[in-house]
């Protein structure tokens, strides 16, 4: 298992990203940030060993999950629309951390027209994800992690799916209270489409660290993000993002981030001042964990996310 494993990370990342997506890729749903607590650090979440909200962002962090643990997340989304994930890990011992997951994108409803523009009843396009995520740590200070993914999304009476994986290491250095990271995302292929046409997945590598200051109570995290189909005005087309999370209590929380792509949300007006800044807070009662965040889109609105994690 560990020898396919590694074959994974550092083998089939290239042979994908190199392709051509062929334009703006599909699947966009893929890009939207999962969990409260990462939400509230602007999507900054690649290197927080431990936390299962956290394998969307790179697998590697599944690895630290020493209990059985069970998450559950929503996400209030602009307009109608509403996204949600619930996952469950478990660490076996000596043979690494396992993972399944199951998120969702629900657009809201629609209204059916005709060619002729007459009304022919409604219909709810959404998205669905299933993920099985395996990671370990083979030497002392290096981890790594595996997702398996089904992807399918339905419009009206046509769907399109998709299958992917998502490759991540984690590099620690305990001295420093220092984790290194590198993640691949969404390596895949459409495998059936809407109609003719087989949408791409916007593959994407992100790049960062997450750091535990010395002398204050915060965990910073910041990555480099660039996607295959996808260019910021940034060098070499990348996206960054920084998060902090403030330790008020052993159970209280405060968490702060921004996301670069928040600066293509601004149209120069007072409403979206705060493009791309979040904000949120975390509670430990006991065994569960309950997180709240906030994150500006700009001129059209604001996400509001709430997760719930359980171990036991």
């Amino acid at each position: 298992m560990r020898k396919i494993s590694w074959f994974f990370v550092f083998i089939l990342p290239f042979s994908l990203f190199s392709e051509d997506t062929g334009g703006m890729a599909g699947f966009e749903f893929l890009r939207s940030d999962m969990g409260a607590r990462p939400g509230a650090m602007g999507g900054a979440f690649i290197a927080v060993p431990g936390d299962l909200q956290g394998t969307a962002y790179n697998p590697a962090n599944i690895v630290g999950i020493e209990n059985r643990t069970v998450v559950a997340s929503y996400t209030d989304h602009i307009l109608d629309f509403n996204q949600g994930f619930i996952g469950y890990a478990q660490n076996v011992a000596q043979a690494g951390i396992f993972g399944v997951g199951v998120s969702y994108m629900s657009y809201g409803e629609f209204i059916r027209t005709d060619p002729e523009g007459n009304e022919n009843g409604t219909f709810h396009p959404s998205d669905l994800l299933l993920a099985v995520t395996y990671g370990d740590r083979p030497i002392e200070n290096l981890s790594y992690g595996v997702s398996a993914k089904y992807i399918r999304s339905q419009i009206d009476g046509y769907t399109s799916s998709a299958l992917a994986a998502d490759l991540g290491l984690i590099f620690s250095i305990p001295k420093e209270q220092l984790d290194l990271a590198l993640a691949f995302l969404n390596l895949g292929k459409s495998v059936d489409a809407f109609v003719e046409d087989h949408e791409s997945l916007p593959m994407a590598v992100r790049l960062g660290f997450g750091k535990r200051l010395a002398h204050l109570p915060l965990l910073l995290n910041f990555h480099f993000l660039r996607y295959s189909d996808l260019e910021s005005d940034l060098f070499w087309g990348l996206y960054w993002a920084l998060g902090g999370e403030f330790t008020i209590s052993e159970k209280l929380f405060l968490r702060l981030g921004y996301n670069s792509r928040g600066s293509e949300q601004k149209t120069d007006s007072n409403s979206d001042r705060f493009a791309g800044i979040s904000i949120g807070l975390g509670l430990i009662f006991s065994k569960y964990h309950i997180d709240y965040a906030r994150s500006s889109q700009g001129i059209i609105g604001s996400l509001n996310q709430f997760s719930l994690s359980m171990t036991f």
